[in-house]
């Protein structure tokens, strides 16, 4: 009777200590909470995103309205020099000449300086919506036990249950 009971308890010792064992090795894996945001997505349709892609827009057509308009005073010239550099003077047809080339120097210079105003802006406007985006997935994974967020276009396979991306937007938009 002894042994038996020995037994039992030895039996129940070892089913009490793989269930804790292997309770503990799921609550360790589902303690490893991994999340996808599409970060593509949160900086294109959120409040912020929006108008940050409306003043990039309306700064690329203020510059390219600048542009058009040294092209078309490029234009001229060369249509000038087309259609009457043959009854120009030597003179004159060399200054209208150097007038086309540094019109096309300055229209080049332009057109790289705006590139870089435009590239400037849309790096100032897009890093400040990337860092309100990290600080809302930030608290958003220490809120929900998250210990890896991964940006959703290199996930090959996701549950849809651990996309985070919505409830990102969400509060990007509240605030």
């Amino acid at each position: 009777m002894k042994k038996t009971i020995l037994s039992l308890s030895f039996a129940a010792f070892l089913i009490l200590s793989a269930s804790i064992v292997f309770g503990s090795v799921n609550a360790s894996a589902a303690g490893s909470n991994i999340a996808v945001v599409n970060m593509q997505k949160v900086i294109s349709t959120s409040n912020q995103g929006k108008a940050a892609q409306s003043q990039l827009k309306a700064l690329v057509s203020k510059y390219n309205g600048r542009l058009l308009a040294m092209r078309k005073k490029i234009a001229a010239v060369q249509a000038d020099l087309k259609n009457n550099g043959s009854i120009m003077s030597a003179g004159e047809k060399a200054k209208k000449t150097k007038k086309f080339e540094t019109d096309i120097s300055n229209f080049t210079a332009e057109e790289k300086r705006i590139q870089g105003v435009v590239s400037q802006k849309r790096f100032e406007l897009l890093k400040g919506i990337v860092d309100k985006a990290t600080s809302i997935i930030n608290a958003i994974a220490k809120k929900d036990g998250y210990i890896l967020v991964i940006d959703r276009p290199s996930v090959v396979y996701r549950s849809a249950s651990i996309d985070i991306t919505n409830e990102v937007l969400n509060q990007m938009n509240l605030k």
